[in-house]
């Protein structure tokens, strides 16, 4: 079957994404890397607003998939890794919180972006070299996981189309 190299979209045609919930979190790591890399590369003010806004919104759905379904999901295979890591995911949280309530017009809008950059950078760093291998190696079945993971991004989705309908009908 044909495989989609776009780095927006999430699964490939030919992979079931609910048997690789690891690798599902990769495609989303990357095109997380991918923002950061064009907001930090840009010197064009409009270039890094929108980068930003794209970052902002890619790491709180990423966030959200993982502290909702993923981590709790995969808890039972390393407890305390799992705590440390959903500890991390709220300093990440704190930060996005922090920019989504300035605004991407504030002043210190860039200090903000790049504390976000710093700390989701670290997080996925953790989780791809820690907690990722070890649930490679366990005998688990993601499958579950996957599911749960696939159903959650769908209302996600379902939810911000719904809000983004509502601000354009203002």
């Amino acid at each position: 079957m044909h495989t989609t190299h776009d780095p927006n979209r999430r699964f490939t045609l030919d992979a079931s994404p609910e048997g690789h919930p690891i690798q599902a979190l990769m495609r989303d790591h990357q095109l997380v890397r991918k923002l950061a890399g064009h907001y930090l590369d840009s010197t064009s003010p409009e270039v890094r607003k929108q980068a930003a806004a794209q970052l902002v919104q890619a790491v709180h759905n990423l966030e959200r998939l993982k502290e909702t379904v993923f981590y709790p999901g995969v808890r039972r295979v390393e407890p305390n890794l799992v705590a440390h890591l959903e500890e991390e995911s709220l300093d990440v949280d704190d930060v996005l919180a922090a920019l989504q309530g300035s605004g991407l017009d504030a002043a210190h809008t860039d200090a903000l972006v790049r504390a976000l950059i710093a700390a989701v950078l670290a997080h996925m760093r953790d989780d791809e070299t820690t907690l990722f291998p070890l649930l490679q190696h366990a005998a688990i079945d993601l499958m579950p996981v996957g599911l749960e993971m696939r159903a959650f991004e769908a209302n996600l989705v379902h939810g911000q189309a719904r809000q983004s309908a509502r601000v354009a009908g203002r």
